[in-house]
Formats: C-alpha cells, structure tokens, sequence
C-alpha cells in the first residue's frame, strides 16, 4: 500500500466531522486556491508525516472504544483527502468494520480518484463552494465541470442517509441569492433538500 502524506491527525472531535466520537486525519494535498481555507497555514507548513496504513491504524485505535459505544469512526479531511482515495480504500480493508468512515470533500478531483471509495462504506461531507461556474472559479481558481459530474455520480451510487452537501455563504463571493441558486441546482442534480446544508465562512 502507498503511504498517506499526513498533515495532522486531531482525536475526540464531535458533531463537525462525522457521526459520534471522531478522529479527523488531515492529508496533504489540494486542487483548489480557496481564499477562506481554514488549514491553509496547515498546507502551507508542509510538515508531513509519511506513514503507512497499518501504522495510522494503530495510532487510531486508541479510540477504538469511543468509536464502539457513540457510533464514531475517522474522518478523512485536508487538503483534499481524495487525491489520497487508494490509500483510504486499502485502510477501510484493514480498519474494524464498526468504524464509521467518512470523507469531506469538494469533490474537486477526476473521476478514477473518486471510484475507489464510490462505495456505502463511506460517509461523505461535500463543501461544493458554489454551484456557479463562474463564482466557483473566481473563488477556487477551478472550473467546477468536474466537480458537478462527481456529485451527479454521487447522488446516484450513495444512500441519501451516507451523504451531505454545503453550499457555504461566502464573504464577497456568494449572499443569499447565489446560496439559493446553488441549492436549486443541486436539487436538480437528485441532492434531496433535507442532504443539503449552508452555512457561513467567517472572513
């Protein structure tokens, strides 16, 4: 298995970042130029540990306990921790089935990058930025053509219940027409209103 390229791992997180108790590993790496990033001076640091599945497993299952009684597990974040998708798929192969799994994403990555964990074993937590073409380049330097197809693809192979989308109040990028035209489109998309989440960065 290839190595994760970990930026920290943060233990006893709770409601943020998954179900129950949580511990988040954040992994190295990200597509976007986002303004707002709130581990940007994390990325920046480019203090990285290399470490192979096997070896997160056991710095993880101290919790393994916590994870049990409150239905928690580990979260993988960043970064975008999907450019790292082979080596999160080859870690649910070795992890407690019991362990809740989730990712937080923008979807922000080609489709072979997100096939490897396109399965139930995953919870997913998608920040879509914004559903417009040209807010998502002015504010990540991106195009979101990409990012679109990966929800549409997601939407169709996860279970409602295994999935949230947000669509974030943005300072000088997006008020509170722009939030309502991205959830319009994501409706249109399959995403059921009650799966879609906004919120506001804090500048």
């Amino acid at each position: 298995m290839d190595k994760f390229s970990v930026l920290a791992v943060n233990r006893h997180r709770m409601k943020n970042d998954g179900r129950g108790i949580t511990s988040l590993v954040a992994l190295a790496g990200c597509p976007l130029s986002c303004p707002y990033c709130i581990n940007r001076e994390l990325l920046a640091a480019n203090r990285i540990s290399h470490m192979t599945g096997e070896e997160l497993l056991a710095q993880l299952a101290i919790d393994h306990c916590y994870f049990l009684y409150t239905g928690g597990g580990v979260t993988f974040g960043g970064g975008e921790p999907l450019l790292q998708s082979r080596q999160i798929a080859a870690f649910a192969e070795l992890c407690p089935p019991e362990w809740n799994l989730t990712i937080e994403t923008s979807l922000a990555v080609p489709e072979e990058l997100l096939a490897p964990v396109l399965t139930q074993r995953f919870s997913f937590i998608v920040d879509i930025k914004a559903m417009q073409p040209e807010i998502y380049r002015s504010y990540t330097g991106k195009e979101n053509t990409q990012t679109v197809r990966n929800v549409k693809t997601l939407v169709e192979t996860i279970a409602p219940e295994n999935y949230v989308i947000k669509t974030p109040y943005i300072p000088d990028y997006t008020g509170e027409s722009e939030v309502a035209a991205s959830v319009r489109l994501l409706k249109q998309l399959g995403v059921p209103e009650k799966n879609i989440l906004t919120f506001s960065y804090i500048k």
